[in-house]
């Protein structure tokens, strides 16, 4: 016999880079038994002996009904959606950063350029001015001396007129800075949502686990494994067949 131990949600285990699963192995295998288990209720017979109420009486949250297992049923299929629209924001999250990198690229491209044209005017007569550019600096190490020093270089040759360096080149180095910053807009969002999905999924497979066992306590206590005669029954609720359920 297997022993019933509750099976909890498990951390994802997706490799950095690999496309994640919709749930991972535990909550699959959680789910599955949970359904299982809410199906074996739901059987004619075991279901009237495991309603205890009076006809007409109101049932509470640890009673045992219809409605109570059809609804840890719900939460089972609310569970696996929310493993879906976590795949879906994982893939926005990805794709934000595919976003990300293409346009510091671009920025990066544009801003080298302005760097090379500085240097053309100001190499041999003006060399001090070359670091008003940021030439010499490391101001690709990271995206707040990027945005910084693009801003700057934009700026500067508002006075600053160097050669083929017109109002629409300006124009697109102004763009692909803005564009560059929406984009840790955008994936900021896409982690946010990526991330409260899976919560979200998360404890769904918990409460469907927590409502399960109570189905299962329900059962060990209307067929105990102390009559033999109950150990088919108590297989098919996944109960231990010579011992009491424990969770």
């Amino acid at each position: 016999m297997t022993p019933s131990d509750p099976t909890p949600p498990a951390p994802d285990s997706n490799e950095p880079g690999s496309t994640p699963s919709l749930l991972n192995e535990a909550q699959l295998a959680s789910l599955t038994k949970t359904e299982e288990v809410c199906r074996t209720a739901l059987k004619e017979d075991y279901l009237l002996a495991l309603i205890t109420l009076e006809e007409g009486e109101e049932p509470g949250e640890d009673d045992v009904s219809e409605a109570a297992i059809k609804a840890v049923l719900t939460l089972c299929e609310s569970a696996r959606g929310k493993g879906s629209a976590a795949v879906s924001a994982t893939g926005h999250k990805e794709q934000s950063t595919a976003e990300e990198e293409k346009a510091q690229k671009a920025l990066v491209a544009l801003v080298r350029e302005f760097q090379a044209r500085a240097r053309q005017k100001h190499f041999s007569k003006n060399p001090d001015i070359l670091a008003e550019y940021g030439i010499g600096l490391r101001i690709y190490n990271s995206r707040a001396l990027l945005e910084g020093w693009a801003q700057t270089i934009y700026d500067k040759t508002a006075t600053d007129k160097l050669p083929k360096i017109t109002a629409t080149k300006r124009a697109a180095l102004k763009a692909a800075l803005q564009t560059y910053k929406d984009t840790q807009t955008d994936q900021t969002g896409a982690i946010g949502q990526a991330s409260g999905t899976r919560i979200d999924r998360n404890s769904l497979v918990e409460e469907a686990t927590e409502r399960r066992m109570w189905l299962q306590f329900a059962a060990d206590a209307e067929w105990p494994h102390t009559d033999p005669a109950n150990t088919p029954i108590r297989r098919e609720f996944q109960l231990p067949a010579n011992r009491a359920f424990i969770g």
